[in-house]
């Protein structure tokens, strides 16, 4: 389609195209919208614990993993592909953290301690911009940041990071890390030459002849079996935090729907 002024922000595109694009895997999205309506009562359904870190960030993490499925959901349906496969592969972090809550004891003590090292970190290249560049009312505050920091280390505050491809393996969800992550992030989330093959329009003998800016189709349906496959894998560790039957009853019924279709993208099972 020609794009109008105002590109994918146009009506044409978030209304029109959405509804074509719906229309033409009527069975992907039938299966789409029946694991959002789930997985929607079930979080609501939870109830964790308050004196429990485990369930309470496991419930939390749940639902941010939900709500990058439906943002996934959102941008393929508009022909964001790209952007799409980049929130899909956000929901693989959030699947694999909750292996982390599901299988490792202390798992919320190493995220406390992973967030302590992201801002120790950040508050470290903070100090060091101003002592480099600053004024003298920079290098104070500097100095301050300094003090803050050093009495943070007396204090005793662990600081840890958490690598991802680690802690999969720990967690047995090195498959989906590997075929899904890997693969989302050289063809969406990475400026990669892979990631911007989408925006060349090439003739016959491989020439690039035009660029490409316009909702595309081609690949929406292997965009969301990736969000889908992270997705119940995220509802399996859920399992495990929350042992219910219906989770269960839940990933055997989409995981069936789901082989049915054809599942393109490659299975991480």
């Amino acid at each position: 389609m020609k794009l109008p002024p105002d590109a994918f922000l146009s009506p044409i595109v978030m209304d029109e195209w959405r509804s074509q694009a719906r229309l033409s895997a009527p069975l992907w999205f039938e299966l789409i919208q029946d694991i959002n309506r789930g997985a929607v009562a079930l979080l609501t359904a939870l109830g964790p614990a308050k004196g429990s870190d485990r369930e309470l960030v496991a419930a939390a993490m749940f639902g941010r993993a939900l709500q990058s499925f439906e943002a996934t959901v959102i941008l393929a349906e508009r022909g964001m592909l790209a952007d799409a496969g980049s929130l899909a592969r956000n929901i693989v972090e959030s699947a694999v953290f909750l292996g982390g809550l599901a299988l490792i004891d202390d798992f919320p003590k190493r995220m406390a301690e992973s967030n302590n090292a992201h801002f120790f970190g950040m508050a470290k290249a903070i100090a060091e911009r101003m002592e480099e560049h600053g004024a003298q009312e920079d290098l104070a505050a500097a100095e301050e940041l300094r003090e803050l920091l050093q009495s943070v280390k007396d204090q005793g505050f662990a600081r840890f990071n958490i690598n991802l491809r680690d802690l999969a393996k720990e967690v047995g969800m090195d498959p989906l890390y590997e075929v899904v992550y890997r693969t989302l992030s050289g063809d969406a989330a990475h400026p990669s030459l892979t990631s911007i093959e989408r925006h060349f329009g090439r003739n016959d003998s491989g020439q690039v002849e035009r660029l490409i800016f316009s909702p595309q189709r081609d690949g929406m349906e292997k965009v969301l079996s990736a969000a889908i496959c992270a997705f119940l894998a995220a509802l399996g560790a859920l399992g495990v935090v929350f042992p219910r039957d219906d989770i269960m009853v839940m990933i055997e019924t989409f995981n069936a729907r789901h082989h049915a279709l054809g599942s393109p993208a490659p299975s991480a099972e």
